[in-house]
Order: C-alpha cells, then structure tokens, then sequence
C-alpha cells in the first residue's frame, strides 16, 4: 500500500533557495522514514482508503496463489500486503518491509484485528533485505521505489525472488500537468514561510536533494523503470501507463490528504494565521477549472511493471 518508506520521498516541495550544506542521501531517507512514522495514522485514515483500488489491481495483476510467500517492499500501513495475506491464504506467507516503524506499528495493528497470522511486518531497509537469496515466490511494491538507491533495492529484489519468481511495482509517473496536483504544491509555495524551522528547513533540504538524484534517471517514466529492472537481471519486464480520476468533496479534504505527509503538514503548521487564511483562498480560487459538480476532480497517472527473474 501506499505507505510510508519511502513509497511517496521527495513528494515535498523544492525550495527557491540555495541547498543548506551538510544532508547526504541517507540522511534525507531516514527523515523521510521519521515523517512517515509520526503521520502514519493520518496517512492511514486519510490517504490509503484513496489507494485501495490501485493495490486490488496490483494483487489482481500478481495472481497471487495459496502456498506462495510474497515479500511487499516498502509496505507502510500494510496496504498491498494485508490484500496478498488473504490472497495466499493461510498456506501461504507475506512478509511486508518498511523502514517507518510507526507505519509498521499501524499495519500490525491493522493485521490482528483482521485476524490475519499469514503476514508479518518487519523494519528493514529495502536497500538491504536481510533474507537469504531465493526465498520468495513473488514480490510486491505500490509508491515505494525510492529515489535513494532506487537501483539497489531492485538488485535485492532480484536476488530474494526464486528463480522464474515474479516482481510487481506500481509506481507514479511523472505527473500530468492537466492531472490538476501541481495547483496545491504552486499555491504553498507562493504563501509558505520565509523563515522555516530546523525541522522544516531539513525537510526542505531533503526534497531538493531527492529531486537533484531524481534527474539522473526517474523511475517515474516508464522507459527508465524498465531499462533499470533489466539492468538488475529482471526479464520480460512490461510497463502499463495508467490514468486514474480522483474525486474530492472540498478544498478542506484535499488539505486534509496533502497534510498527510510530514513535509506539507510542517509547511501548513508553520504558516501564520494571516497567510494561512490567504492560501486557502488562493488554493480554493486555483481549484476552479477542475471544480465539476461542486466537487474537486483530479487525476493520477500512474505506472504497473511486472517482471520476471
């Protein structure tokens, strides 16, 4: 599922000043993993029922079967990987990785009370899995290809799956202008403080830096993603462009699913009141073109790839 890791890093803004010295890329993935962590009940409540059609298709397009052991890299919430437990059932096996504990803590939580015990959840990094190689039958990800280090953890997937074994992804692509999303990231950037926190400034920092690594090969276009995954070993590799509407009932619910995620929740908290009230009169005023029916209509463009090792 949509989660934490690092399935949505670098969603953060780009700062119009000159990059702070001192972030490396490690640095900038465990921030990322920290925001995750602190806004994981949020992003569970707010943004992973919006998702769930995109995870059902993912397992749909993995024909995932009893007695097979699936690993969901980059699992957040537990999205995709509480979907693929009742899939395989309880001859088989889903262990779901992530790096956000207080994701992980949600998805556990969310496991038991579905009484599910064919699917656990452990803190792994996923440039690094710590299984032997070989040991999985099939492996998902949804929205958690890092930037950082993006060409290891295929790599590591690669290694980890069973020879003939499957590779999932869903993964954004690079966004549409016409989708409608970039409205909300021009209308924070023209009313967000001047004068950021440390926390805030770092995070700022750690988006300029994932963006700056994402220019030498984004995994967001599909010609890139496949040329990687072959890269890695993976075989018949196939990639899917797919646009998907999105329907908000009220600027408020798109606030409420941007702040979701701990880069726009500090920008949001760290607005005066003044300019708070002002962005959103702008950002209600920059929804009108994609405003139907009275509700705010957006669209996502996403990406399904599928391989073979």
């Amino acid at each position: 599922m949509p989660k934490a890791g690092i399935k949505l890093a670098g969603r953060g803004l780009c700062s119009l000043e000159p990059l702070p010295v001192g972030m490396n890329p490690d640095e900038a993935v465990l921030l990322f993993a920290d925001e995750y962590s602190r806004m994981a009940e949020a992003y569970d409540a707010n943004v992973v029922p919006r998702f769930v059609p995109f995870s059902e298709r993912l397992i749909q397009r993995a024909g995932l079967k009893p007695h097979t052991t699936v690993l969901d890299v980059g699992t957040g919430t537990g999205l995709a990987a509480l979907l693929a437990a009742k899939a395989v059932g309880g001859t088989g096996l889903v262990v779901g990785i992530d790096l956000a504990d207080g994701a992980l803590a949600v998805a556990q939580s969310k496991a038991a009370r579905l009484g599910l015990r064919n699917v656990r959840f452990e803190m792994l990094d996923s440039r690094n899995i710590v299984y032997r190689g070989g040991m999985f039958d099939t492996t998902l990800t949804s929205f958690a290809l890092p930037t950082v280090g993006g060409e290891q953890v295929l790599r590591e997937v690669h290694r980890v799956l069973k020879d003939g074994a499957s590779f999932h992804v869903l993964n954004w692509a690079v966004r549409e202008p016409e989708g409608g999303w970039d409205a909300f990231d021009e209308v924070l950037l023209r009313h967000r403080t001047t004068t950021p926190s440390e926390t805030l400034a770092r995070l700022r920092e750690a988006s300029d830096l994932v963006g700056k690594i994402r220019e030498a090969g984004d995994f967001r276009d599909p010609n890139v993603l496949t040329a990687k995954m072959r890269d890695a070993g993976f075989a018949s590799v196939r990639a899917e462009r797919h646009a998907e509407p999105v329907t908000f009932a009220s600027t408020d619910d798109v606030i409420a699913f941007q702040t979701s995620f701990g880069s726009v929740d500090h920008e949001l908290a760290e607005i005066d009141e003044a300019s708070r009230f002002a962005f959103r009169d702008d950002l209600e005023t920059r929804f009108q073109e994609y405003r139907k029916d009275g509700a705010i209509r957006l669209r996502w463009s996403v990406v399904f790839c599928e391989a073979r090792k």
